[in-house]
């Protein structure tokens, strides 16, 4: 029984347990959301994976580049070296942010690998001073700067001293000669001279001594600058002995009275200065053997405001330099040129330093000729036109291959290639015929004859592995076509006949039965078709144009082991012919105004390009005698965008073509569109505080605004 005095709690009423818990559950699961959001924000920002929902795809890498990063098995730096300044320009900001999203891609792609991060030259000088000091210690770099090292304490802790010895030992020598040195009452005589001489060459080589002594110990030696000022200094030096020499040889002939003791050091000044010219000679000879140190030509290209990239692996090292992932558009604006005014060719070059420092093995890619101009050579003159291929060489350069030309006209012997590469891929171009005489006569040069088609399939080997670019060319007599030289090889030996007999060339219809030509380069192809070879598999490779083709004829039954795999294809077409007789196309249009198909020629659809092989033999035929030259491959054009008229290339699947039989031929399909370039004028890169902005509304923002409404639903649901 409880008494008046008791006092009793009253139970906890059944709503206010329910709005506890519920409260509790709703305040559980939004700390939980919030949790797994900002978890999944910061993921984002740290996971590789990425959309790129730009049409250009200008925020992805290439399917080369990204299989290349996929084979790394070292690790790679990336650094941006693009510089800020309170007084640099809006241009340079946007370099700068794109070089920044570049790299953040790369990165991104294979972070077990690949590190980025980004030095501002001009202010962090530590960070800049480290990565000079990391780059000499490279194996790459290291070997050569121990060769000049080693000059440079011959110098210092041999020759110096063996030279100072010497003069000392002459000025003592000549003061004893002429009785008192200088001051003495001999002054003017040929022995003071040469002391007087010697004394003035000592001061010399002491400040050279200081000179040397500063530049060797300091933080970054400059043993390169050390040595050029020692391979300067010491034929001065041993010039001024061998004068000496001369000069004692002569007073001794003009003066027989002289006192007999400074005849006596006349006299045996030859034998003396004999040993040490020798050996002034001998480290002279061995400080012009030294190769050009290849660390100096690389810091030379890490200037302060130079915006380089610098890729680095363990043992080497590359800079990708402004111009090239910032070439001018119109060519000719050069460093005035404005960010609006510049492609960005960031991913091919970069690209291409990383496959040039981690694959070393290099494949010779060697052009035959016979006769004509050089292929491959730049031109250093004003106004003298560029060589054909001077373009498609530094293309190939960037795709890790060694390019070189062999003129079979000069030599019937492949050039030497240092160092040996690891396969020769031969690309074998139509031979030039000899050059007629100004009023038309027959040139005294042989053609193109069987000695030179042997001595090309005698290179080959066994094993050949070439590209032949074949088509159409006038013969001697003009509208004539020339014959192919190496079309019984292909034919015979492979299944393809060039049918050189036949021009492509394209017409419009103007009326039922009637066509006339309506462009200038009616023999160039440009609506071709590409099958599902790797060769070809690039998203370029169908932007591609063919001028001066011949068809090509594939055997239903090849020779024995030949597989055919056809590569480039034009459909059958209204007012497409291969034409036989352009002569008979010219009466047409005399006569009547107009064309129309002769009988005898042919119609699509066309084969243009085959692959084929063999065994361990593989050949690539193009029948396009122009498709791989620089005026072809990177012809550009006006585009219409939404900011304007902007240049773009019109045509570059023929380089996708080239370089992807290439490493084809080579047994590389990984490397295929390797860094392809981005076909576009500028990039619209985000003003960097809004990407900051975006960072911390997703991070931070989004999830106090879920904590909130959160925390009105418990509010609301506890009433």
């Amino acid at each position: 029984m409880v008494g008046p005095d008791t006092q009793t709690n009253p139970p906890e009423s059944a709503p206010s347990v329910k709005r506890l818990r519920v409260g509790t559950n709703v305040l559980v699961a939004t700390l939980l959301v919030v949790g797994i959001v900002v978890v999944l924000q910061l993921m984002a920002y740290k996971m590789p994976v990425r959309l790129d929902m730009t049409s250009s795809g200008v925020n992805s890498l290439s399917e080369g580049t990204e299989n290349l990063l996929a084979t790394l098995d070292e690790n790679i730096r990336v650094t941006s070296l693009y510089f800020e300044t309170d007084r640099e320009t809006e241009d340079q900001q946007r370099y700068r942010q794109a070089s920044r999203n570049l790299l953040d891609l790369y990165e991104a792609t294979k972070r077990s690998r690949i590190k980025s991060e980004w030095i501002n030259p001009l202010k962090d000088h530590e960070k800049f001073r480290n990565l000079i000091a990391r780059l000499r210690e490279k194996p790459a770099f290291k070997k050569g700067i121990d060769d000049y090292r080693e000059r440079v304490d011959a110098f210092v802790n041999e020759l110096d001293g063996q030279i100072r010895s010497f003069l000392q030992g002459e000025i003592e020598l000549a003061a004893k000669a002429i009785g008192g040195g200088i001051g003495g009452k001999s002054t003017s005589s040929p022995v003071a001279r040469i002391e007087l001489t010697f004394r003035k060459l000592s001061d010399q080589l002491d400040t050279t001594r200081e000179l040397i002594d500063t530049a060797s110990s300091a933080v970054n030696p400059q043993y390169a600058a050390v040595a050029n000022e020692l391979g300067t200094q010491l034929p001065r030096v041993s010039k001024t002995f061998n004068e000496i020499a001369k000069f004692a040889t002569a007073e001794l002939i003009r003066n027989p009275a002289m006192p007999p003791e400074q005849a006596e050091y006349l006299r045996g000044a030859g034998g003396r200065f004999a040993p040490v010219v020798m050996a002034i000679e001998g480290e002279t000879t061995k400080l012009q053997d030294l190769e050009l140190l290849q660390i100096d030509d690389l810091l030379a290209q890490l200037q302060p405001t130079a915006n380089a990239l610098i890729v680095e692996t363990d043992t080497d090292a590359m800079v990708v330099d402004f111009r090239s992932v910032w070439p001018a558009l119109d060519g000719q604006s050069g460093a005035t040129a404005s960010f609006e005014k510049r492609a960005f060719k960031g991913e091919e070059k970069l690209t291409a330093a990383i496959l040039r420092t981690t694959h070393k093995e290099q494949t010779a890619v060697l052009f035959v000729r016979y006769g004509g101009m050089p292929l491959l050579m730049e031109s250093f003159m004003p106004g003298q036109p560029p060589s054909p291929y001077s373009m498609m060489k530094r293309q190939l350069e960037d795709a890790n291959f060694v390019v070189k030309e062999w003129d079979i006209k000069g030599t019937q012997t492949p050039p030497d290639i240092d160092p040996v590469p690891t396969r020769t891929i031969f690309v074998v171009l139509n031979p030039e015929p000899p050059q007629r005489g100004p009023m038309g006569q027959p040139s005294r040069e042989a053609p193109f004859g069987d000695t030179h088609l042997q001595a090309v399939l005698g290179a080959f080997g066994e094993n050949v592995r070439a590209l032949f670019i074949a088509g159409w060319s006038p013969g001697p007599f003009g509208p004539i076509a020339s014959t192919y030289e190496f079309g019984d090889y292909l034919k015979d030996n492979w299944g393809v006949t060039v049918n050189t007999g036949a021009l492509l060339i394209e017409t419009a219809s103007t009326a039922p039965g009637k066509f006339n030509v309506v462009r200038r380069d009616f023999h160039n192809m440009t609506r071709l078709e590409v099958t599902e070879h790797d060769i070809v598999s690039g998203p370029q490779a169908a932007q591609i144009a063919f001028p001066r083709c011949a068809p090509l004829d594939l055997a239903e039954t090849p020779p024995e082991g030949v597989e055919l795999y056809p590569l480039v294809t034009l459909p059958r077409r209204e007012g497409i012919w291969g034409i036989k007789d352009l002569t008979k196309y010219e009466q047409q249009q005399r006569q009547r105004g107009y064309l129309t198909k002769e009988p005898a020629d042919l119609e699509g659809p066309f084969d243009l390009a085959v692959a084929a092989t063999n065994g361990n033999a593989k050949i690539v035929v193009v029948s396009s005698l122009e498709f791989a030259l620089d005026s072809v491959a990177f012809a550009q054009g006006l585009q219409m965008t939404a900011r304007g008229f902007t240049l773009h290339s019109r045509n570059p699947g023929n380089v996708t073509l080239l370089i992807n039989s290439l490493h084809w031929l080579n047994d590389n399909t990984d490397f295929m569109n390797v860094g392809e370039p981005i076909d576009a004028a500028v990039l619209k890169i985000p003003d960097p505080s809004t990407v900051r902005m975006v960072k911390v509304l997703t991070i931070f923002v989004w999830p106090v605004l879920a904590l909130g409404f959160g925390g009105v639903v418990w509010w609301v649901r506890r009433k």
